[in-house]
């Protein structure tokens, strides 16, 4: 640049000792295209330097391994990635034949001779073969041999590793062929899942985040006599009506909890009352809630005619068929439970009807049926619903008096053989009853409280019958009538 200029004064001196203007004139015209060549020749200048660094930046950080050679194939620049790959320093690759550093002995001179072939018919040659990097590992590359356009001389080459390529193809195949299994698998499920979806016998459905049903079974619209379309808009307030008791259901389930198994009554669009379990829950990775929804209104029906029939059932086996008494298998039953389980106080009754025989005798034993019938009536009038009244043998009954003290147990039986002695039955013969009353001290077993009644109540027919004897004194107490 200091060259230019110093020509530049020296040309304008010579301008200045020039005495023909016309001399001057073309002198100026030259002075300043001059000026303009040096002006245009320094701006070309940078912006080669700009063009020139931007490239060789590219050329550096490029992940691609890269040479710059000359026509000679001299290596006259190497970038990182090729050092890398290479395992050789930029120095132990610079102006080497990249043929005769890189390429096997067998295969240089092939190589070379293909190469000035192929570069006088083409810009462009690429091929694969095999690379000894400076440890001795041999790979195999794929090259590329690009000749650099016009004015620039030499050629690019570009290094890529077909080894670490060809892995990376079988790795990929061997996913896509996982993927394709796994996708064949779920098509297959997702089919199993609808086909049991929509053959389930409950009702299912899948909800948004906001309660609306998104997917239904056919169970579900053939439960309610709904159809799809009409299900999906009422979403949960076909089985709950509040929308406070809606979302409260939403949060619940979200929070965790699940619901398993909740009745609710509903009705159908005919106006069938439906009773049904609701089991709910929360799949958090679709963000999506599940209804199942059961039926059981005939399962329900069932159950109390199960429990009703049971009830009647148990009834039958723990009353006397005739008397509607609890039976003798009852008695000893309930025995046991006062005076092993609870092992309270209690009172204990033993009666029997006075003359019976006579009674069945003189008027047959279907009167004599009515008059075991009628009695029963007459004592369950005066007993307590906690009392225990049972047949314990053809006409002989027992009374259970539970927490009753001796002396209540006695005033009981006192009245009860008034009252009995005191009734007219309607085609039935006057009866009178005699009793003999023992009660429970938390000693006694049943055997013996049983052998204790028994023989007061003989004691009171010995004495004349229509009477109460204690067992404690054997004293009969006189209401004969």
């Amino acid at each position: 640049m200091k060259k230019q200029l110093f020509i530049l004064a020296l040309f304008t001196h010579s301008l200045l000792q020039a005495s023909d203007f016309g001399t001057i004139f073309m002198s100026a015209t030259l002075v300043v295209l001059l000026l303009t060549l040096i002006f245009a020749l320094t701006l070309y200048l940078k912006n080669l330097q700009k063009e020139m660094l931007k490239n060789y930046a590219l050329f550096e950080l490029t992940n691609i391994a890269t040479l710059y050679v000359s026509h000679r194939g001299e290596i006259l620049d190497a970038n990182q990635t090729a050092q890398r790959l290479l395992d050789y320093t930029k120095t132990e690759l610079l102006h080497k034949k990249w043929y005769e550093k890189l390429l096997p002995d067998e295969q240089s001179i092939q190589i070379r001779h293909q190469i000035h072939q192929t570069l006088k018919s083409d810009d462009r040659i690429a091929f694969t073969s095999h690379l000894i990097r400076a440890n001795g590992q041999v790979l195999e590359v794929n090259y590329t041999l690009s000749n650099l356009a016009s004015p620039l001389h030499g050629a690019v080459l570009t290094l890529v590793d077909a080894t670490e390529n060809e892995t990376r193809c079988k790795e990929l195949a061997t996913v896509k062929e996982r993927l394709d299994k796994t996708n064949h698998a779920l098509e297959h499920l997702s089919e199993q899942f609808k086909v049991t979806f929509d053959i389930a016998i409950n009702g299912i459905a899948l909800l948004d985040e906001h309660g609306q049903m998104i997917y239904l079974n056919r169970a579900l619209t053939e439960m309610f006599e709904y159809n799809e379309d009409y299900l999906k808009h009422l979403g949960l307030g076909l089985l709950v009506d509040e929308a406070e008791s809606v979302q409260a259901l939403l949060d619940t389930v979200k929070r965790g909890e699940k619901i398993d198994k909740m009745h609710i009554r509903s009705l159908t669009r005919s106006g069938k009352k439906l009773d049904i379990d609701l089991t709910m829950g929360y799949l958090s990775e679709i963000k999506q809630y599940y209804i199942v929804v059961q039926d059981i209104t005939k399962a329900l029906a069932y159950t109390t005619e199960l429990q009703e029939n049971e009830k009647h059932l148990k009834h039958r086996v723990q009353t006397d068929c005739l008397t509607s008494a609890y039976n003798r298998s009852y008695m000893e039953e309930k025995l046991e439970n006062l005076m092993l389980v609870k092992k309270d106080p209690f009172g204990f009754i033993i009666l029997d009807i006075d003359h019976f025989k006579m009674v069945n005798d003189t008027y047959g034993h279907l009167v004599g049926d009515d008059v075991l019938i009628n009695l029963v009536t007459a004592l369950k009038e005066k007993l307590s619903s906690g009392d225990t009244l049972a047949r314990f043998g053809g006409e002989e009954f027992v009374i259970i008096l539970p927490q009753a003290s001796h002396e209540e147990s006695l005033t009981i039986a006192q009245k009860l053989q008034k009252h009995v002695a005191s009734l007219s039955f309607e085609n039935c013969p006057k009866i009178t009853c005699s009793f003999g009353v023992e009660s429970f001290d938390g000693t006694q077993d049943k055997r013996t409280l049983l052998l204790s009644a028994d023989k007061a109540l003989y004691q009171a027919k010995e004495s004349g019958r229509n009477r109460v004897v204690d067992a404690r004194t054997m004293e009969e107490s006189d209401y004969t009538i």
